[in-house]
């Protein structure tokens, strides 16, 4: 697995305020105020003007102001599914996975063999 490296990757603050700004534009193309979809969604007017400036917010609070801008479907859009992948064997298995676990160090750097080859 490729080591996480984030001189590659905007700034965590760049991507919220992108966020946020896309909420705005969201909450003004559908005609409403800030305090009006803060109560359709049952947030104070505070959270959403937080979430639109980028300063930070919660999962639940973006879920509600979703549900009320009735676009919370598009909330699951975030995460690809896991469950079926064509490149990962382990995913055709019927099977959810219910933990990860980690392969031996011998395995990965090791060739292969019967075991019976003369030394």
């Amino acid at each position: 697995m490729p080591h996480y490296d984030s001189s590659d990757l905007r700034p965590l603050s760049v991507l919220l305020s992108d966020l946020g700004k896309q909420i705005e534009a969201y909450r003004i193309s559908r005609n409403l105020k800030q305090a009006e979809l803060a109560e359709m969604a049952g947030i104070s007017r505070s959270t959403l003007a937080r979430l639109e400036a980028g300063n930070g917010g919660t999962i639940d609070s973006l879920a509600r102001i979703m549900r009320a801008l009735e676009i919370e479907d598009r909330l699951l859009d975030v995460m690809p599914d896991a469950k079926l992948s064509p490149l990962d064997p382990r995913s055709d298995t019927g099977k959810a996975r219910q933990r990860v676990r980690k392969s031996s160090e011998g395995e990965a750097g090791e060739e292969w063999s019967w075991g019976d080859e003369a030394p």
